[in-house]
């Protein structure tokens, strides 16, 4: 009776570590680079200007294009978890475009990102907010 005692007592635990040692964290330096954003908010970017974003971990800066206006920003990885960042407000110029509601879904999700996780493709990471949720796929050029 002792024994079914502990090992149920003992299961919540070990399933616990399990599910814990099941994500890989993704380090941000792997950040590091121009990416082309492909997706946003599980929608998939087609269009002829692919947006993209670069990274630049040895100075904390981040870059690019939305589809249509340059951004400029920086970037703070936390000490504490090396998969989460906080990505400062992006200043952007401020060029119309034909089709803007890409551009604007991007720059919407730059407060919301929090961290960086794998993705199926090596060749591809995911931005994702707090909770996990993917915010946006990019893609290493």
């Amino acid at each position: 009776m002792k024994k079914v005692l502990f090992f149920m007592m003992s299961l919540p635990v070990l399933l616990g570590a399990m599910s814990a040692c099941s994500e890989v964290k993704v380090d941000t330096k792997k950040l590091d680079g121009k990416w082309t954003i492909v997706e946003v908010n599980g929608t998939k970017i087609e269009q002829e200007k692919m947006p993209y974003i670069e990274f630049k971990m040895a100075e904390n800066k981040v870059h690019g294009n939305a589809g249509c206006n340059t951004f400029n920003s920086s970037i703070k990885p936390d000490s504490k978890n090396i998969s989460s960042f906080t990505l400062a407000p992006a200043a952007a110029t401020m060029m119309a475009c034909p089709n803007m509601a890409v551009e604007g879904q991007i720059f919407k999700t730059f407060d919301q990102i929090k961290g960086v996780k794998a993705d199926k493709d090596k060749n591809r990471l995911l931005l994702i907010d707090g909770s996990g949720n993917t915010l946006l796929v990019i893609a290493k050029q």
